[in-house]
């Protein structure tokens, strides 16, 4: 992390002991999360909530490590709540337009919503829940939230099936560069190339339902 340890500002130290676990000093736990997004005034249903658990790079659901809060906050040099509410808002908006950093959130949301040590695929109905947390909530994939609708159907009604990160990381690369350059044809999809097969069952559910030529 550092060769030089952060010297950690007393305020924040205290603030980080408000949330933190009874049982686990070390961590922030469920509990803990909630009382700090009431406090932030962050819905815990909003994108923004996603975005602090990203930045302070939380290893589950409803998780926080006392290494990285501790960490995370001093290097930024801010020592209060309302710090943190503004520093927060500000990264939430820029991920409008700030597509790599984008990118990095929509990829650390797999890892963040595995369940178990060791879990390897993504309960398809909490893949939907967060695709739609993240793509439907940003305007530059509006012309393909139609698209994105039908894949959300197809998943729930036909795919029913745990997916995996490739899956999870492809798909968003097909949005991007397929469905978005053409919403209503995927005119550049390859069947050839390397997509996940579940991007093929799809394609294949959209033509036997005629709903792309």
């Amino acid at each position: 992390m550092n060769s030089k340890p952060l010297k950690i500002d007393a305020k924040l130290n205290a603030i980080y002991d408000k949330y933190k676990d009874s049982n686990n000093e070390n961590k922030i736990d469920i509990n803990g999360t909630i009382a700090y997004l009431e406090d932030l005034d962050f819905d815990p249903e909003h994108p923004i909530s996603l975005t602090l658990a990203f930045f302070l790079e939380a290893p589950s659901m409803g998780v926080f490590t006392k290494e990285k809060f501790l960490y995370k906050w001093q290097k930024d040099r801010i020592n209060s709540l309302s710090g943190m509410r503004d520093f927060i808002l500000k990264l939430h908006n820029s991920l409008e337009t700030n597509d790599s950093l984008f990118q990095e959130l929509y990829n650390f949301t797999f890892g963040f919503l595995m369940e178990v040590p060791g879990q390897r695929l993504l309960n398809y109905e909490l893949a939907v829940d967060y695709w739609k947390l993240l793509l439907m909530n940003k305007k530059e994939f509006e012309p393909c939230y139609t698209r994105l609708e039908q894949w959300f159907d197809f998943i729930m009604n036909e795919y029913k099936r745990g997916l995996s990160n490739d899956t999870w990381k492809m798909f968003f690369l097909f949005i991007k560069t397929i469905a978005l350059k053409d919403p209503s044809n995927f005119e550049d999809y390859d069947e050839m190339s390397a997509w996940p097969s579940v991007i093929d069952e799809y394609i294949e559910y959209l033509k036997e339902n005629k709903l792309l030529n």
